[in-house]
């Protein structure tokens, strides 16, 4: 029985302490996150509607890396321009206080920053590209020392009160610290995952889609040197540009590289399809493939036909060798 207590306390402790320390850290800087972007929609507005101010999208990367240093928090962790230029026109949209007249004329100079937006790409550089990464690997390293603290001092607190009741130290005593050790990691690690599930995935900014599209081609060429396969970055090929043409068995096989997971919007959809055909119509490109990180959420059957083919990054190899 006193083993059950022993095992039931170190647990408890385990996951209170997790619990705080998450509120203190990761809770806390969600909460300066969600006060960064409410500051930065009030200061538009109040822009957009007293000052006759059209927003601009360079003016709002900088609102928003100065609001990320007031705050505390990374411009990562705030809300995209896109974002947050579909919430000001929401916002206006769906306001009483402004008059007819002066809402249309804020919509199409939110309508025109969105056109900007779409004709003007950007190339991330290999700082922010870093600074992403690290900022992923820093985020995932401090989650893995909450977990293994929280474990830890859950096992401490059990051997404390094993030692606590018999007045003596017995090795006996150290296999419910252990299993309150194991079981603890278990279960923060599931909390842990259930909570992500449950967060709202955000858009990221035009920047960090890039930077993330930039680290997803630099995976799919690793795995093509990796695996021996002659390519060609980027080619101009009369018009077009794939990401990769790969050279195999006499064949020509372009890949076009889409960081999606989940659901993609349609309009994205239908540029990259267009961009496929494209590429296959070209004399000097045999067969093209989309890869992505996932293929869930993709309609695979309006993409692909005899020239064309979608595949997950980890279907890449396989596919390759295949078409060849």
């Amino acid at each position: 029985m006193d083993g059950y207590i022993q095992t039931a306390l170190g647990i408890i402790v385990s996951l209170v302490l997790f619990v705080i320390g998450y509120r203190q850290t990761i809770g806390a800087k969600k909460e300066r996150s969600k006060n960064a972007n409410s500051s930065i929609m009030r200061t538009i507005m109040r822009r957009m509607v007293l000052e006759d101010y059209s927003p601009i999208y360079k003016d709002i990367t900088r609102l928003v890396e100065g609001k990320a240093r007031e705050f505390q928090v990374s411009p990562n962790d705030l809300l995209s321009e896109e974002q947050i230029l579909n919430s000001l026109y929401t916002e206006v949209f769906d306001s009483d206080l402004i008059s007819p007249s002066q809402r249309i004329e804020i919509e199409s100079r939110i309508n025109a920053d969105f056109e900007v937006v779409e004709r003007e790409p950007i190339k991330p550089s290999f700082s922010e590209f870093q600074q992403l990464r690290q900022e992923k690997e820093r985020r995932k390293e401090s989650l893995t020392a909450m977990v293994l603290s929280a474990s830890l001092l859950g096992a401490l607190s059990s051997t404390m009160y094993s030692f606590y009741e018999s007045k003596s130290f017995q090795l006996d005593s150290l296999l419910p610290s252990l299993g309150v050790l194991v079981g603890s990691i278990a279960m923060l690690t599931v909390l842990t995952m259930y909570r992500r599930s449950k967060e709202v995935e955000s858009l990221p900014s035009r920047v960090t889609s890039s930077i993330l599209a930039s680290e997803f081609e630099s995976d799919i060429a690793n795995i093509l040197v990796k695996n021996r396969f002659k390519f060609v970055i980027e080619p101009n090929l009369g018009g077009v540009r794939p990401d990769f043409l790969v050279s195999t068995n006499g064949k020509k096989i372009a890949i076009e590289a889409k960081s999606w997971q989940g659901q993609v919007p349609l309009h994205h959809l239908r540029r990259a399809i267009d961009y496929l055909h494209r590429l296959v119509s070209n004399s000097e490109v045999d067969r093209a493939i989309l890869v992505t990180r996932k293929k869930d959420g993709i309609p695979t059957g309006s993409i692909e036909d005899e020239n064309v083919s979608v595949v997950s990054i980890n279907e890449l190899v396989s596919k390759l060798k295949e078409a060849a």
